[in-house]
């Protein structure tokens, strides 16, 4: 990873703009949305994306954090096999008073992230790298299945959070959100989640959907099937098919049908249908928050939103 300049981060981060981050006094690179942080570039740190996450309390709530993502990035590799990204913590007391974590990792090729592979491969290109996330997914079926002490690892396995390096190997870069459970309690506090919710649907989200949401990273039917669901939002959709036939073959052979049930295209296409709408109206809310804090109640809103999504 290239030298980083931490004088600079800090110096990036008083002059963000989250809500209009085109007008900060360093305008950062957007390289992609996640429903907590979003992954950026700073020109001049060239080689390093940044991930900012929402204010922490104190400076402990960060520790706590911090921990958590080690475990589970340490978890993901001794025990599931999964190769990790780098990444680097760089906390900072802001102007306004605020504690912000941010993650480095190294800004790994175009080329090598999984839905820019998706948006150029055909099926035979598209075949090894999928693949490949079998293999990894497998893994990490078994390691939750045959755990003693009920201890969970939990994923998000869509291809766009994946490096393809040259070697074959697979590279795992989405840890912001560190999926761990002993006997059944997520070991991150699942409040992060919330902090980018609009305000005034908080304690809906928490009450209803929160652990129906944090679940599905642990059931991998669900993961394959959001990994599947996602070559929709990619325009793909004409390879959903036969990666369906390949995942389900790989199923068949390694006789998990017990633990991970053959995947039917139907539910494949109704489950993008009902997250796409679901997301839809989240970032209608979002943006709606973002007016009222920004325009009604003159305050800084701390999220960097996407522009408009091709569904």
């Amino acid at each position: 990873m290239n030298h980083m300049d931490e004088t600079l981060l800090t110096d990036f981060e008083n002059q963000l703009n989250p809500a209009c981050p085109d007008l900060s006094g360093i305008p950062p690179v957007i390289l992609g949305f996640g429903e907590i942080s979003t992954t950026f570039a700073i020109p001049a740190m060239p080689g390093i994306a940044f991930k900012r996450m929402p204010p922490f309390a104190s400076d402990e709530d960060i520790a706590d954090y911090q921990k958590v993502v080690m475990q589970y990035c340490d978890a993901l590799r001794k025990k599931a096999g999964i190769a990790v990204a780098p990444y680097h913590f760089h906390t900072i007391h802001n102007r306004d008073g605020e504690i912000i974590l941010y993650i480095s990792q190294p800004r790994f090729p175009a080329e090598s992230i999984g839905n820019t592979l998706l948006n150029k491969a055909d099926e035979a290109k598209l075949a090894p790298p999928v693949r490949t996330l079998i293999g990894h997914l497998f893994s990490l079926s078994r390691t939750n299945r045959d755990h003693p002490d009920g201890y969970a690892l939990g994923i998000d396995g869509q291809i766009s959070n994946w490096s393809f390096q040259a070697n074959g190997e697979a590279l795992y870069f989405d840890i912001t959100t560190p999926m761990v459970r002993v006997n059944g309690k997520d070991q991150m506090d699942p409040e992060i989640f919330l902090k980018s919710s609009p305000s005034f649907l908080t304690w809906i989200i928490r009450r209803l959907f929160l652990k129906e949401v944090l679940d599905r990273y642990y059931d991998m039917r669900l993961v394959f099937i959001d990994l599947l669901a996602n070559f929709h939002k990619e325009g793909r959709p004409e390879l959903i098919g036969p990666m369906m036939a390949l995942i389900n073959q790989n199923i068949a052979e390694q006789r998990m049908e017990e633990t991970i049930p053959l995947l039917t295209r139907r539910e494949i296409d109704n489950y993008y249908r009902n997250d796409a709408r679901i997301w839809r109206i989240f970032l209608a809310f979002r943006r709606i928050d973002r007016f009222l804090k920004t325009r009604v109640r003159r305050k800084k809103y701390n999220f960097i939103l996407p522009g408009k999504i091709r569904r």
